[in-house]
């Protein structure tokens, strides 16, 4: 079985804008054909197996998980445990992204110094640990051109003009290519359709009860998650949606897509400094079984599982790709209805948005009318 998958975009265009998008994953359901029917040993050796994108996220969830199932109380010691090895998780994800893949995605190369930042990264995800101080400094370094905590210094849209502007690192020139493309395009498009609502973290618990509510009454609902039925969208923005400076991004342009960018800035900074940690967190559900959840890189994670001796008789996965790859979701909110005169400039509007989302699989853009 090919676990991997992919996500395809199909686009039909008329009269100049986007009409419709078709958003199809060929993801298999992972969980139900490889998990269920195993042992708690078993599937705690499979799952940093099988996902090889934020393997460490789905053993945390899927250990917390199982025993909340079996009747066992999620300690504080397991919780920090849990938080330190997402939290280790997400450092790495976002300095790959940051130092190796935003340089390349505007025609750079990395430089030697991103290059290494980077390897330290992989080296304290090996090791599920928070880099040492002089790995998280010169992560910094190499992202921002300063320690994490002289760049959260930045606090109005100013101060980040500038930032950007000055280009002393690749991020920052990355970020002002999105920032200027994405001001051209609010300045000439101006009917996209309303944005998708973030997804609520602050009654985290309760909602996990919604949730497992909802996974029992829709056996698709893992594939297209909706929150009180409605698609949402999750991730880097929809944790710090209310931090000052992105909130005041936001209200600047019309699309989410650069705020994205900012919001995992911004978190990667907040890790680095030692300033906030990954939310983990399990509970058991009313009907039996357990369910747990961990904010990673890509957003909110749930593993569901009901155990009968000791071996999954059900297991659910509900992955951040599929909140924000939702046919109806954030990507689609993003650009129904968008300005599609140039078919080559709208294809590259796609892949930017898409990578503002940065799904865990690779991603297709198809014109379904061309």
């Amino acid at each position: 079985m090919e676990l991997e998958g992919a996500l395809r975009i199909g686009l039909s265009v008329g009269a100049g804008r986007i009409e419709r998008i078709r958003i199809t994953s060929t993801r298999p359901d992972a969980a139900r054909s490889l998990l269920q029917g195993r042992s708690r040993d078993e599937i705690r050796a499979a799952l940093p197996l099988l996902f090889s994108i934020c393997g460490r996220s789905h053993a945390a969830a899927g250990e917390l998980a199982c025993a909340v199932a079996a009747g066992e109380a999620a300690t504080d010691v397991v919780l920090a445990r849990c938080s330190a090895e997402v939290s280790a998780e997400v450092v790495r994800e976002y300095s790959w992204r940051t130092l190796l893949d935003w340089p390349r995605w505007i025609g750079e190369k990395p430089d030697e110094e991103a290059i290494a930042a980077a390897r330290a990264s992989q080296a304290s995800h090996s090791r599920s640990a928070m880099p040492a101080d002089s790995g998280a400094n010169a992560m910094a370094m190499a992202a921002f051109g300063v320690g994490a905590d002289e760049w959260l210094g930045v606090r109005s849209l100013a101060e980040l003009d500038r930032w950007i502007d000055a280009g002393k690192t690749a991020a920052a020139r990355f970020i002002r290519r999105v920032r200027d493309e994405d001001g051209a395009t609010d300045a000439r498009d101006t009917s996209a359709a309303p944005e998708v609502p973030f997804l609520d973290d602050r009654q985290r618990a309760a909602g996990m009860v919604e949730l497992w509510a909802a996974c029992e009454a829709d056996p698709g609902f893992t594939r297209q998650p909706t929150w009180r039925g409605a698609p949402s969208e999750t991730g880097a923005l929809a944790r710090l949606h209310t931090d000052p400076l992105i909130a005041e991004l936001m209200r600047r342009s019309a699309s989410r897509v650069l705020a994205r960018f900012v919001a995992r800035l911004r978190e990667f900074a907040l890790l680095l400094a030692g300033r906030a940690s990954s939310a983990v967190g399990a509970q058991a559900a009313p009907s039996g079984g357990g369910v747990a959840w961990v904010e990673n890189a890509r957003g909110l994670l749930i593993h569901q599982v009901r155990l009968e001796r000791d071996r999954a008789a059900t297991y659910r996965i509900v992955a951040p790709t599929e909140w924000n790859f939702h046919p109806d979701g954030a990507l689609a909110s993003a650009l129904t209805l968008a300005a599609a005169a140039d078919l080559g400039a709208l294809k590259r509007r796609v892949v930017r948005t898409a990578h503002s989302l940065d799904p865990c699989v690779a991603c297709r853009v198809e014109f379904d009318d061309a």
